[in-house]
């Protein structure tokens, strides 16, 4: 919808593949994210592990994760506050047992990835988010908290600062006050 939710129409067609591993049943869009530069890309990252493009509002979708790890929760697309084409994206194992960290940057679109997991440690991640301000910073939630890159992900510092260890599924960057907001799950 073009008019806040009114008038509502179809941009797509399944994105999922349906599947019966896992302990929920897969067939979900999970995650969607709009560039903030160019209007009609969108990002689209399902439960099982596919993630989708539209460079074009929805009339042509590509599946732009071939050739990563398959089968797995894409818990978060984030798009770029700085530059069109660059997308962070995190995908999660949690749910066939697989507790490794999955984290990518593209720089084109989704058309190659790179890994961006570095130091961290494994353990589910939840969430990525772009500072708004500085497009070096980047801030993860996982299962075990919070951390943060200060290099676009060539390494990873614990920031928890008085958060008690526990699963951090969002987080926002308050656009007027410019505090990190953290929402845990059983805090």
């Amino acid at each position: 919808s073009l008019e806040r939710g009114e008038n509502l129409k179809p941009i797509s067609p399944v994105l999922t593949k349906p599947d019966v591993s896992g302990n929920v049943p897969y067939g979900t869009i999970t995650t969607i994210a709009e560039s903030r530069q160019t209007f009609g890309i969108l990002y689209a990252g399902t439960d099982d592990g596919r993630i989708h493009m539209t460079p074009d509002g929805g009339f042509t979708w590509k599946e732009i994760g071939n050739y990563l790890p398959r089968h797995l929760w894409c818990s978060r697309i984030e798009t770029s506050h700085f530059k069109d084409g660059r997308v962070y994206m995190s995908l999660t194992g949690y749910r066939n047992d697989d507790f490794r960290t999955y984290l990518y940057k593209s720089e084109d679109f989704g058309k190659t990835w790179e890994s961006i997991k570095t130091n961290l440690p494994d353990e589910s991640v939840n969430v990525i988010r772009e500072d708004p301000v500085n497009e070096d910073i980047l801030y993860v939630g996982t299962d075990m908290g919070v951390f943060v890159s200060l290099n676009r992900g060539q390494s990873w510092e614990v920031l928890q600062n008085g958060i008690p260890i526990s699963p951090a599924h969002d987080l926002v960057i308050h656009p007027r006050d410019s505090d990190l907001v953290v929402g845990t799950h059983g805090r």
